[in-house]
């Protein structure tokens, strides 16, 4: 057996509700203390109404020579805080024994008034009591006021007044009271119902522009939907909010395109030496060949070879790249013995291709910095340079420091870059020339592997050039180890 769920109700709704329900609330509470107060002021004006008759009627009771005690019969007496006609006076004067000594002609006839026994006896004593009495079914309210004969003798005066304009009179305050609630109740309700909808209003165009951007995407922004200091903060943090999704659903976008190009591009990369490794073989199968036909193409296949593990281990690093694992391990170096080391190692090939190599630096240049990974470093920018470098021109190596740093400078005399390929020259498997960069064997990878090893060192690697007039990379790196032996970040972080 399941259990039923209340039917949803609006937050809208429960607020005017609860803010109806809690006027209506203080409203009866306020009516409730204002009926009180009336009627304890009325009762007590009531009071003291008759104990002005009962001090009268004490002054007079005894005021004929020869005559016993006596009474005055008077018209209604009027209460003036109660309008309208007043209500009919009892007297009645008896003894200690409870004898009536005197009395008001209009108690002789129709019910009895109803002694209050206790109270006559607190007169009788010489004090003052109130009494609420009944006279059939009219309630009174009386006082028992004492009095002594001429010789002496205690008595008790009893004054008594019909309750009944009282009753009348707090009747119309009830009403009165109960109208107001009502009126006071309905306006009470409608002005929730505004104010609930002026409190929630900002609430529904917050919701109509979260359903805008579910459809439109999070680069649509919430408007300023108040002029409430809180609502505005509210509204700001959600807008920092989407900006901050906006951003990494872009960034996410980025990296899923830049991780498709690098597969697209690895696998064109790894079909070229493949398709080549491949036919070599199979030509040099099809039939018998000579000791130095089987060497030349041995030779062929290995060429393919070492391509394809070159490419492999730039893959593997531009992996780490990616994870953030390509880690530095720093130690004191000589930035010229490395650049000088890296400039023997590619003597061969410069003078190859009728290219000067020169190292422009002091005897020794201390650096706290990997010393691998900085070869690395100017191996490929070596190698880029001389791929492009015209033949008879000068490669040239410098490094000198710099307040805190060493930079490392890689120039050429080649053709240069342009301003749009300057922006993308450290971009994965791109090249400025492709055709001539294929036919010399470059990867497209050398330059983003560099920057990503001077990087994770805490340093920068940047490019300047001018189309036609050669091109400089300069490595700029801390010379103490403060900033490296750092992983270097991930990509598109």
């Amino acid at each position: 057996m399941t259990a039923s769920l209340p039917c949803p109700t609006t937050f809208r709704a429960r607020l005017a509700v609860s803010m109806t329900a809690l006027s209506i609330v203080v409203l009866a509470c306020a009516g409730a203390l204002i009926y009180e107060q009336t009627r304890r002021t009325l009762r007590a004006n009531l009071d003291q109404e008759l104990l002005t008759i009962a001090r009268t009627e004490v002054a007079s009771t005894f005021d004929e020579p020869g005559v016993g005690a006596h009474v005055h019969d008077l018209p209604p007496v009027a209460l003036p805080p109660l309008g309208g006609s007043g209500g009919e006076k009892f007297t009645r004067v008896t003894d200690a024994a409870g004898r009536v000594l005197a009395a008001t002609a209009n108690l002789a006839s129709g019910p009895p008034l109803i002694d209050d026994e206790s109270r006559r006896a607190r007169a009788l004593a010489g004090g003052i009591a109130f009494a609420d009495l009944e006279r059939g079914r009219a309630h009174c309210r009386g006082v028992y006021y004492p009095i002594t004969t001429r010789e002496g003798a205690p008595l008790a005066l009893l004054v008594a007044l019909p309750t009944r304009p009282l009753d009348r009179a707090l009747r119309a305050v009830l009403g009165a009271l109960a109208l107001s609630l009502l009126v006071a109740g309905a306006a009470a309700a409608w002005g929730s119902v505004r104010i609930a909808r002026r409190l929630t209003s900002p609430l529904d165009r917050i919701a109509d522009a979260a359903r805008a951007i579910r459809s439109q995407g999070p680069g649509t922004r919430i408007p300023e939907v108040s002029s409430d200091a809180e609502l505005q903060a509210l509204t700001n943090i959600l807008n920092e909010m989407l900006a901050g999704l906006e951003a990494a659903m872009s960034l996410e976008r980025q990296t899923a395109d830049a991780q498709r190009r690098f597969v697209t591009d690895a696998a064109h990369e790894l079909r070229s030496p493949l398709a080549n490794l491949r036919g070599t073989i199979e030509v040099t199968l099809r039939r018998p060949r000579s000791t130095a036909e089987y060497q030349e193409s041995l030779q062929v296949a290995a060429r393919e070879i070492e391509r394809l593990s070159r490419l492999a281990n730039d893959l593997l690093t531009l992996s780490r790249v990616d994870a953030g694992q390509l880690t530095c391990r720093p130690e004191p170096c000589d930035v010229v013995k490395i650049a000088g080391d890296a400039l023997v190692a590619c003597a061969d090939r410069a003078a190859a291709r009728r290219v000067r190599v020169a190292l422009q630096a002091p005897a020794s240049l201390p650096i706290v910095a990997d010393a691998d990974r900085l070869r690395q470093v100017l191996d490929n920018l070596l190698d880029n340079g001389l791929r492009y470098a015209p033949d008879g021109s000068t490669v040239t190596v410098s490094a000198e420091p710099l307040e805190g740093a060493v930079v490392l400078a890689v120039r050429d005399e080649g053709p240069g870059l342009t301003v749009e390929q300057q922006a993308r020259v450290f971009d994965r498997f791109y090249r400025a020339d492709d055709s001539r960069s294929r036919i010399s064997g470059g990867l497209g990878l050398g330059l983003p592997i560099a920057k990503a090893i001077v990087e994770a060192h805490g340093g920068t690697l940047t490019v300047r050039s001018t189309s036609g007039a050669g091109c400089a990379f300069i490595a700029t790196l801390p010379a103490t180890a403060g900033s490296a032996a750092r992983p270097a970040a991930p990509r598109g972080s």
